[in-house]
């Protein structure tokens, strides 16, 4: 017939050749069921509603629905096959051969009156289906229907529930003023409220009951259509699998139906056939690495996690722990568990090479000599009794013969012996460790000491516990001839021992500074606070007047001096005094002191202290009039002093 040319042009092989070709015309059953299908609530909607399914019961989108593409196997222009239809049963039968026709329920075919019983003669009506096929493929479309009047009635329902909300409210709060409106005298015993309350429930449940939505799907007629299709039958082989294939063609639309791809269901002109017999199009086309057979995109190859070679699932193992296909020379057995695991996912023990899963393994607490932490198995990790850790590094103790890791192990600095925690002490001067037969006896306190002092003094001997280092001169002494104070945990010899000047205790040199004026040592509770530079000399330093005698002597012994001049000019509250006072500078072992006066008898001071790391202003001050004055008369010099 014409158009076979075009069958056997319609697809072609890639990797086979074409067996078992078989060219025929078959009758395509095309069945279509129409729903009416009716919404009621407080109103009334009905819709038609189409339903499409071929012989095998497959649904066939409407051309122009939802989820449909173009004309052809999945999709059906009713419109323009009714218009067909009608258009050829118009034509006269001396002209149009005899059509394949339309047969539904209510008795279209030969419907044009006196002509039908001539049409009945020249085409013989095409016997309907069985009916145990129609009333299966009626409920499958049945079901089609109910699933899209379920969707159309949440729009519905959202549309009726605002109208009932309304009427309830109106119907609520109508029976809400009524009830109110009733005063107890006129209803002493509330059966009219109880009346009014039954009748407000009442009319709720009727209105819930007429705008509730109720259903109905009602099939009112089917149409089969019997549509000429010619179709070529073949089988692809490769020599080692085969894949059968159906090309059709729709006589009626002229539609060509092509074999779909396995993998991703589109239809190809040009296929393939894998080793699992699969059709396959050009782009879903793998091949496997290790077999070299071909295999389709949904079979598909997964690339090995150590080599990245890509492997079918009849070559490639599946790795238990990351649950990628690894290629065979990749994966093993652990020898712990049992699972086969790729190498990715396995570790060599550092210690005896063993390879297993790397969850099996532990973290050698010894670093390399890289300062890298391995990682070595059960049997050759060893739990070190001192640190509690896993390691394959471990040491034997000169001393005791337990085994410890190296991190535990220390050198004795005399003996050169490795021994374990417990057995060597460490020397608080050094730091170095020594075993217990390199320990010395100290003839002060019997104590195993790692080395003993000489104290300086008397010549005795001591440990570090029994004898004291010095903080002034680094020397070592006794404890006869040692102070430690516990204040500030500092340790002197007696030499360097400080007596305050004014309690006569025992203080300490380095936390004590000595007084500024006399340099001798003086405690913080017994300072006395200079009232006109603010600083803290020792009591013997300061009069009954609370003036240091720097301060006292400053009128008579000062050196008159430019403050602008002076390096402590520097200072910003230094420049702001400088111009505004004529200036005295005297000094002590630690402050310079500058005291200015000016012509309206007010006076200020300025502290610079002096240290290694330079000279830096410490203490400003303004005096008053009154201040002054109040000054030079306590100094017993009188007004005449200005």
């Amino acid at each position: 017939y014409a158009g076979s040319e075009e069958l056997l042009t319609a697809v072609r092989p890639l990797n086979a050749s074409i067996a078992d070709l078989h060219m025929s015309e078959q009758v395509q059953r095309l069945f279509v069921f129409n729903w009416r299908i009716t919404y009621r609530s407080d109103d009334k909607r009905e819709e038609l509603y189409t339903v499409a399914l071929d012989e095998d019961g497959r649904r066939l989108r409407l051309a122009g629905e939802a989820g449909a593409t173009v004309a052809g196997a999945d999709a059906v222009d009713l419109e323009a096959l009714f218009a067909d239809v009608t258009s050829s049963q118009i034509m006269s039968p001396q002209t149009v051969p005899a059509p394949e026709g339309e047969h539904s329920a209510d008795g279209a075919n030969g419907a044009n009156g006196d002509n039908g019983a001539e049409e009945a003669e020249l085409t013989p009506a095409r016997r309907l289906p069985p009916m145990t096929q129609l009333a299966r493929l009626a409920e499958m479309a049945r079901k089609i229907a109910i699933y899209h009047a379920d969707i159309r009635c949440v729009a519905y329902e959202a549309e009726v529930l605002p109208r009932l909300y309304r009427t309830l409210n109106r119907l609520t709060t109508y029976y809400g003023q009524q009830i109110e409106e009733v005063y107890d005298a006129h209803d002493p015993t509330g059966e009219k409220r109880r009346a009014l309350e039954l009748d407000l429930e009442r009319k709720i449940a009727e209105e819930v009951e007429n705008h509730r939505l109720r259903v109905e799907v009602l099939l009112f007629s089917y149409a089969v259509f019997n549509l000429p299709v010619a179709v070529a039958e073949m089988t692809f082989s490769d020599g080692g699998h085969a894949a059968p294939l159906r090309v059709l063609r729709n006589r009626y639309s002229g539609v060509l139906e092509r074999p779909r791809c396995h993998a991703c269901g589109a239809e190809a002109s040009a296929l393939a056939v894998d080793r699992n017999g699969h059709l396959t199009c050009d782009d879903c086309i793998q091949q496997c690495a290790t077999c070299q057979e071909i295999v389709c995109a949904a079979c598909g190859v997964a690339p090995c996690p150590v080599c990245g070679k890509e492997n079918c699932d009849s070559c490639g193992v599946m790795c238990w722990a990351c649950g990628e296909r690894a290629c065979p020379e990749h994966i093993s057995t652990c020898p712990i568990c049992g699972d086969s695991v790729c190498h990715a996912c396995q570790t060599e023990c550092a210690a005896c090479g063993t390879r297993q899963c790397r969850s099996h393994l532990h973290t050698d607490a010894v670093r390399t000599a890289e300062g890298e932490y391995q990682l070595i198995c059960s049997a050759c990790a060893v739990r070190c009794p001192a640190c509690q850790q896993y390691s394959a590094a471990i040491e034997t103790c000169a001393a005791s013969g337990q085994r410890f890791c190296a991190n535990c192990m220390v050198t004795c600095a005399h003996c050169g012996k490795r021994v374990g925690p417990g057995f060597y002490q460490r020397s608080p001067q050094t730091e170095q460790a020594y075993c217990e037969d390199c320990l010395q006896v100290c003839p002060a306190c019997g104590a195993l000491t790692a080395d003993v002092t000489t104290c300086e003094r008397c010549g005795a001997v001591t440990c570090a516990a029994c004898g004291v280092l010095c903080a002034v001169c680094g020397r070592h002494a006794c404890e006869g001839y040692s102070q430690r104070f516990a204040e500030c945990g500092h340790a002197v010899c007696t030499e360097h021992a400080a007596i305050c000047s004014g309690g006569g205790e025992e203080i300490c040199p380095l936390c004590n500074e000595p007084c500024p004026i006399c340099g001798q040592p003086v405690c913080g509770e017994h300072v006395e606070i200079c009232r006109r530079c603010g600083q803290l000399y020792c009591p013997d330093c300061v009069d009954k007047h609370e003036l240091c005698a720097t301060c006292a002597g400053m009128i008579d012994e000062g050196d008159p001096v430019n403050l602008a001049m002076e390096p402590c000019a520097a200072d910003p509250a230094a420049v702001e005094l400088a111009p505004l006072y004529s200036w005295l500078r005297a000094k002590n072992e630690r402050y310079v002191i500058y005291y200015g006066r000016s012509r309206k008898m007010t006076s200020a001071v300025v502290v610079v202290e002096r240290t290694d790391g330079g000279r830096k202003v410490v203490w400003t001050q303004r005096f008053s009039l009154m201040d002054t004055i109040r000054d030079m008369l306590a100094g017993g010099k009188g007004l005449r002093t200005l």
